[in-house]
């Protein structure tokens, strides 16, 4: 008797989980599912040049080499390429959705072309490249601390 419980149990379970697994993979996204999104790309940009920042400035002071920073600047650069690309992929749900999205998708892509330049001045000979590379991360990064301040 027990294990015929035990069936009927399991018969009943199953569709309900199924369903529910169901329902989770292809319900619409909300504005707060994007705004989420929209955060998370945010704070993996933001991590990856204040991160570059710090590299880029301990690497002219000497205090880091060269195979170690670049693989530093690499990762962060994946990082915000990985983001950008999740990012991509979510779609607007309304009009201020749409607004963040014209205000991020730039900010994401200035990053990855700033990070570039760190990781491309890291390798040069003079110094004076990364210094300015470096000096340039700051306005993409109050940017983006600005955004994650309005939307967490």
């Amino acid at each position: 008797m027990s294990v015929r419980r035990w069936a009927v149990a399991l018969l009943v379970l199953l569709p309900l989980c199924w369903g529910g697994v169901g329902y989770a993979s292809t319900r619409t996204p909300t504005a707060d599912d994007y705004r989420r999104a929209a955060a998370g790309a945010a704070r993996s940009a933001y991590h990856a040049l204040v991160t570059a920042d710090l590299v880029g400035r301990a690497r002219l002071a000497g205090r880091l080499p060269s195979p170690y920073t670049g693989n530093v600047l690499d990762d962060g650069r994946a990082a915000v390429s990985g983001a950008a690309r999740r990012f991509a992929a979510a779609t607007p749900v309304d009009a201020p959705t749409a607004r963040l999205r014209d205000r991020l998708g730039p900010l994401l892509l200035a990053a990855t072309d700033r990070l570039t330049d760190v990781r491309r001045a890291a390798r040069a000979p003079d110094p004076s490249a990364l210094r300015r590379s470096v000096d340039a991360l700051a306005p993409v990064t109050a940017a983006l601390a600005g955004l994650l301040q309005e939307y967490g």
